[in-house]
């Protein structure tokens, strides 16, 4: 018969889950190596098949329910369940085993391998009387002892031995779920039938490792185990021994211990091995505690003096024990990850309870702090909320001083946490200890120093938009923290953080209903509600004193306020109206006048929303409104002022022909009636407009003489005669005051009269009245009417300032024409003697410097003849004098005879000209004063040209247009000048270094406009300037004789 193996069976790809490793052991160990597992399987009979359902059955009822197929689960109780449900599935599998099989396992149960002893059997055949405990049921494991032989290897004993040994070891490590549990029957398992000494070291999430079980063959010696642990602490990571181990995965044998082994590790200060070999430790094994992949911690097996020395079967024999127990220490590890788990849910839903009763961020505060105290086991915990301004203000402490953490939360100091604030998103910072904090954030090494070592922990209490404040927590030492301990506390933290923006919310409305109550109170605002089901409408005492009604609380039937509106608002308010019953519910707002029960109309600002019933449909309407009279005035009186300065302006010659329109303005917009009258030149009142709001008044108001009005208490007599404001804001005709009853039978009710004033000068007086059913005037009516009449003795005055203006320009104008002309007849005398002059010079054959003095003359009057030339242009064209001869002229030619002219000028200029026009040009022009224009551009081209070329084109355009473009490379115009370049007595350039009267381009601009065309120039300073000519070849017939105007 073969032997056994002591490796593991090879399994699929993924871990077996520590329960069916065990059953498969149990299995294997019973069977005894016995060859008919290779047997085609035979059915079970009744007693077999009962024993593995029962079996079956114990797992499941420890498992919660089972997922469907392809639900995933990778939480600690998804993975416990899938363990449990495959440890129970596999132990089904067992119907397939066959008969002779089973009683194999029975028969090797009943009587034991042949190398246990008397006690070891009877310890064993009392274990088989006793069913197997439910998973999760912790109780001290049955010893297994076996005892060796004086000096015999450990292997002696045979393989079934060993198998009956694991599948024990199985069976007991799987009995319970609890990790001190599956400790301690680990080590009461090989204690002393497998080692004179056991020791279990673990590795904590910290990487950090610690004794977690010891047993001695001498109990009393058992806290001399803890003791070494404590004296030489263990490290991940080393050369030999349990580091060794615990780093690289790997077991590591030491048969003999010799003595110079142990005084080398005690010259190299490691004291471990000296005190062990004082306890007893002649041969070692240690082997890892490996599960899925990584290495859980170390099973360290030792054998005193007397005993027989481990070997290699001995180190497979531990080497397959520790991987059940670390397959056991992993299974117990889930299933306290689920109950961790299910105590964090049933924390949750109690911190979800209490959340939702807090309405006030220090009671949210005072739940978050508390169950995190309880849950994290954290020595320190705070509850920070985020200021507007970048601070963090203490909600609650648990732990920590508020003196001692204020000074860190300032935001202007530049070791505060809110600084920390600009990295954090949504996720938690997690510090295993002090130095780490350090590393990651010294900005903050102040806070970290004073609040001593101990790991940290940072969560935002991140809420739907942002971040509401921080939770800070604090352990007094190194640790670190799980991923279902990160997103218990995490999740935690948001849910704090939604109960803050609740309690913020709630606050927020607590205040604005409060605000709304004190609003409703101090702006006398009315509420209102339609109720559609009992076709009832409801106002409060407010509205209906607004309305002119008794100032209770009141009900009517549906309508009854609708029939209150205004006649020219009541369609628009009842059509929405209407359409706010049809449509979805929602938020609307409206304006409109409504008539009181005493004939005065008011202005009212209506908010209200609509509401479904159970049907969805619209059940009732509520809201609220405003008295908005006062506003709309305003608004009335602001937009009468903007009409009157528009009309007021459009008239800047003539303001007497817009008082009119004006006049109609303020008696349809502010007053029943108005009327202005001007001061005569005789100093009295006329009468230049009336206006009333019905216009079958105007006229027989507007021409009732003012001898009929006569008397100290005509208002607008008085008004002019004092200059002051005359405002009688009640009149009374039943107590018989003056002017209670006035012209045509029209009763006023108040009257203003206000003075038009203009560089204090009274100019005249407006007038205005009012009766019912307008309402009487106010103070603002009076402010608003004294800035009308400011604004009207403005307009006079510009109006008389402008027509002054006129006629002294018509005067000048009529000046420089005069003169022009006077100063034609001298130079025209001038010019012809300086002829003669010249003609005789040449004959009597005078000498070089006469005649060069005489051109100096002749050029200085030519000069002085162009000057007076121009001025007398400008009065011609401000007369409208200026008249057109059109004949055929040909533009080519007559740009090149302008240019022949002008060669000595370009010449003095030193800027040569480059021609390129057509061999004709003709159209119906003016030639003489065309010729005007092109010698003034060519002038100011070599004037401003600074000795570069000057070139000169025309052409036909698109539409049989024609142009003429002068171009030079001087010294170019400024944008700013641009717009004004061909105003009158406009320059772009500083006369002190270019001479000129400025009118050479504003003369041609005139006449060409005057032509039909039009003039432009582009130019950059520094890069010269271009004037484009287009002029129409042909006359329009509106200029055909059209003189032009200055513009």
């Amino acid at each position: 018969m073969p032997e056994p193996s002591l490796e593991p069976s090879a399994e699929p790809s993924g871990e077996t889950p520590p329960v069916m490793e065990a059953t498969n052991a149990v299995r294997l160990a019973e069977a005894g190596g016995v060859s008919g597992f290779a047997r085609a399987p035979e059915p079970l009979d009744a007693a077999a098949r009962v024993e593995v359902r029962n079996l079956s059955e114990r797992v499941l009822e420890d498992s919660p329910p089972s997922r469907g197929p392809g639900e995933g689960n990778d939480s600690p109780e998804g993975r416990n369940q899938d363990v449990k449900v495959a440890s129970a599935n596999s132990l089904k599998d067992l119907d397939v085993a066959s008969a002779r099989d089973v009683s194999e396992l029975r028969a090797s149960r009943s009587s034991g391998p042949p190398e246990l002893t008397a006690s070891a059997v009877s310890t064993t055949d009392a274990a088989d009387g006793v069913k197997d405990p439910p998973m999760g049921r912790t109780g001290a494991a049955p010893v297994l002892a076996l005892p060796p032989e004086a000096g015999a290897p450990s292997h002696a004993f045979g393989e079934e031995g060993r198998f009956a040994f694991l599948a024990r070891a199985g069976e007991v490590l799987s009995s319970s779920l609890d990790e001190p549990t599956v400790l301690r029957q680990l080590a009461d398992l090989v204690v002393p039938g497998l080692a004179d000494w056991c020791v279990v070291d673990l590795i904590t999430p910290a990487g950090t490792v610690v004794r977690r079980a010891a047993a001695h063959r001498d109990p009393s010696l058992v806290p001399d185990a803890y003791a070494i642990a404590e004296r030489w602490p263990l490290q991940v990571g080393g050369p030999t021994g349990v580091p060794h181990v615990l780093g690289t995965g790997q077991p590591y044998l030491l048969p003999d211990v010799p003595e110079a082994y142990v005084q080398a590790a005690v010259a190299r200060g490691d004291g471990r091995l000296a005190e062990a070999w004082r306890l007893g430790c002649r041969s070692v094994m240690l082997v890892p505690l490996e599960a899925r992949g990584r290495v859980l911690g170390c099973l360290s097996l030792m054998r005193g003096t007397s005993a027989r020395r481990y070997g290699e079967q001995d180190l497979a024999l531990a080497h397959e024990l520790a991987r059940r127990a670390a397959l056991s220490l992993d299974n117990a590890a889930l299933y306290g990850e689920a109950r961790q788990a299910q105590a964090r849910t049933a924390r949750l839903q109690a911190v979800t309870a209490a959340l939702s009763r807090a309405a006030t961020e220090d009671a949210v505060a005072q739940v978050l702090a508390r169950e995190v105290w309880e849950a994290s086991g954290a020595t320190r915990v705070a509850v920070l909320a985020l200021e507007e301004d970048g601070g963090l203000r203490p909600l609650r402490l648990l732990g920590y001083s508020e003196d001692a953490l204020a000074r860190f939360l300032r935001p202007q100091d530049e070791d505060a946490f809110p600084r920390m604030l600009q990295d954090c998103r949504r996720e938690a910072w997690w510090f295993s200890s002090q130095e780490e904090f350090l590393r990651q954030h010294p900005q903050a090494a102040g806070f970290a120093r004073s609040q001593g070592p101990g790991a940290r922990a940072v969560v935002p209490l991140w809420g739907e938009t942002r971040v509401q404040g921080l939770l800070l927590l604090a352990w007094p030492e190194a640790r670190a923290f799980s991923p279902s301990e990160r997103s218990f506390l995490e999740a935690l933290a948001h849910q704090c953080a939604q109960a803050l923006e609740r309690a913020a919310l709630y606050e927020a409305l607590r205040e604005r209903t409060e605000r709304l109550r004190q609003a409703l109170v101090t702006g006398d605002m009315g509420t209102w509600r339609v109720d559609l089901g009992r076709a009832k409408e409801t106002r409060d005492a407010a509205l209906n004193h607004m309305l002119g009604l008794p100032a209770v609380d009141s009900s009517s039937a549906v309508g009854d306020f609708l029939s209150r509106l205004h006649a020219e608002d009541r369609p628009y308010v009842e059509a929405e109206f209407h359409r706010y019953q049809r449509q979805p519910p929602c938020f609307f707002e409206l304006e409109f006048r409504v008539v009181r029960r005493d004939g005065g109309v008011r202005w009212l600002h209506s908010v209200g929303q609509s509401f479904p019933g159970p049907d969805g449909k619209v059940a009732y309407l509520t809201g609220a409104m405003a008295d908005i009279t006062r506003r709309k005035e305003a608004e009335e009186r602001l937009q009468l002022l903007l009409d009157a300065s528009r009309v007021l302006a459009l008239r800047l010659d003539d303001v007497e022909q817009t008082l009119p329109e004006v006049a109609k303005l303020v008696a349809n917009h502010v007053a029943t009636g108005c009327r202005v009258d001007l001061a005569s030149p005789d100093g009295t009142l006329r009468r230049v407009t009336a206006a009333h709001r019905a216009s079958a008044h105007d006229a027989r108001w507007k021409d009732t003489p003012s001898d009929r009005e006569s008397g100290p208490t005509q208002p607008a007599l008085q008004c002019f005669a004092s200059g002051e404001v005359c405002f009688l804001s009640h009149l009374d005709a039943q107590r018989g005051d003056a002017l209670s009853v006035h012209v045509d039978g029209v009763s006023p009710t108040s009257v203003l009269a206000v003075p038009l004033r203009a560089r204090g000068r009274v100019l005249g007086v407006i007038t205005l009245f009012t009766a019912v059913p307008q309402r009487a005037l106010v103070a603002a009516d009076v402010t608003m009417v004294e800035e009308l009449a400011l604004r009207i003795g403005v307009a006079l005055e510009n109006a008389r300032l402008f027509h002054d203006a006129q006629s002294a320009v018509r005067l000048r104008d009529e000046f420089l024409s005069v003169a022009s002309h006077e100063l034609k007849t001298p130079l025209t005398s001038l010019i012809l003697q300086h002829n003669l002059i010249g003609r005789a010079l040449e004959v009597a054959g005078a000498s070089g410097l006469v005649t060069g003095r005489l051109t100096t003359a002749q050029r200085q009057v030519l000069r002085l003849t162009a000057l007076v030339d121009n001025l007398l242009d400008v009065s011609r064209l401000s007369l409208g004098k200026l008249a057109l001869e059109r004949t055929e002229v040909d533009l080519a030619q007559l740009t090149r005879d302008a240019v022949e002219r002008l060669e000595e000028v370009f010449a003095q200029s030193r800027c040569p000209v480059r021609v390129d026009l057509p061999r004709t040009l003709t159209g119906q022009w003016d030639a003489l004063r065309l010729d005007q224009v092109l010698v003034n551009l060519l002038t100011n081209a070599a004037k401003y040209g600074a000795g570069h070329p000057v070139s000169v084109r025309a052409g036909t355009g698109a539409e049989g247009e024609a142009w003429l473009e002068v171009r030079d490379e001087g010294i170019g115009i400024d944008a700013a000048a641009l717009p004004r370049l061909f105003g009158r007595f406009e320059r772009a350039v500083s006369d002190r270094h270019y001479g000129g009267m400025g009118l050479g381009l504003y003369i041609s601009r005139q006449i060409v406009e005057a032509l039909g065309g039009r003039i432009d120039v582009d130019s950059q300073p520094g890069q010269g300037a271009t004037f484009t000519l287009r002029l129409p070849r042909h006359a329009a017939p509106d200029t055909q004789s059209r003189p032009p105007q200055d513009s």
